[in-house]
């Protein structure tokens, strides 16, 4: 009988080790696969910066923008990959990663640049492939894409109430239309597997004034929202596209701020940006992108 007890008492600590277990770590389902990068590895970061790091089982060689090269030993991280050395930190996890230096981040929101350069009749694009070549789309050089930061987010799409990983970020900044009342614009592409983001996936998160219809974009069909917003001065528009593809919401989408050319006086020569070249650079963008 004792033998009982004491068999009885070690699958019951086994059984609590394994909940306290699972609620400290809990799993996200459906998510895409956090890839360790191998070998050289490009990256593209906010405000232009890029860096090249070449990993081993050991170290990482870094080449940085700013003509510098770093090697950092690995070191253990809880989750995502970890070199230091002294006061300089690379931190990563899936494709996106960061420089931190002196306790203060200098590359900041970096991405995998998994790219090549294609060739048109009329200009050179980039293609974008995401690590885990999930996805690519294309774009030209009056964008710079960067990361947007690492781990889980509500910033996966416009006005999210549910968490997921921004995959791919491209911004066209002010200088695209100087002059003008444009701000700049951003796209996105997002996932989630919450299932409260699954279950209202082809529901409007756009704002207001918001028009749906129905695309396809290479073999894949998307729901469309166009929607607004304004505030401040600020004008924001939104285009869409949502769709679900193994148990997840995807939405590529892109925002254009602008500001509200009534508050310019004439002496400033501030101009009506062109909305129609804007949206057709964006809207190229999107065609472009496609399932792989």
């Amino acid at each position: 009988m004792k033998r009982t007890y004491t068999s009885l008492a070690i699958i019951l600590l086994v059984l609590i080790v394994a909940v306290v277990a699972y609620m400290l770590y809990p799993v996200k389902q459906n998510e895409p696969a956090v890839i360790t990068p191998s070998g050289a590895v490009a990256y593209t970061c906010d405000s232009g910066k890029t860096f090249t790091a070449t990993f081993s089982d050991t170290d990482v060689a870094l080449t940085l923008s700013d003509g510098r090269s770093l090697t950092l030993p690995h070191v253990m991280s809880g989750s995502g990959i970890r070199y230091e050395q002294g006061n300089v930190v690379l931190v990563g996890k899936g494709s996106d990663a960061f420089i931190e230096e002196n306790g203060a981040q200098t590359y900041v929101n970096c991405v995998v640049n998994a790219a090549a350069p294609v060739t048109t009749t009329t200009t050179t694009n980039t293609t974008f492939t995401d690590q885990g070549h999930t996805f690519s789309f294309s774009y030209p050089s009056d964008f710079t894409a960067s990361g947007a930061g690492i781990g889980y987010t509500q910033e996966w799409m416009s006005n999210a109430t549910t968490t997921g990983l921004v995959l791919a970020k491209l911004t066209l900044p002010r200088s695209f239309q100087s002059s003008t009342n444009f701000s700049e614009a951003k796209l996105t592409v997002g996932t989630s597997a919450d299932a409260a983001a699954v279950a209202s996936c082809l529901t409007d998160t756009t704002g207001t004034s918001v028009s749906k219809s129905t695309v396809t974009i290479n073999g894949t069909t998307y729901t469309k929202f166009v929607g607004s917003d304004a505030g401040a001065g600020n004008l924001y528009q939104t285009t869409s596209y949502h769709t679900k593809r193994n148990s997840q919401c995807y939405v590529v989408e892109y925002t254009i701020h602008s500001t509200n050319i009534g508050n310019y006086s004439p002496d400033q020569g501030i101009k009506e940006y062109d909305s129609v070249k804007v949206n057709a650079l964006l809207d190229s963008v999107v065609q472009s992108f496609k399932f792989l």
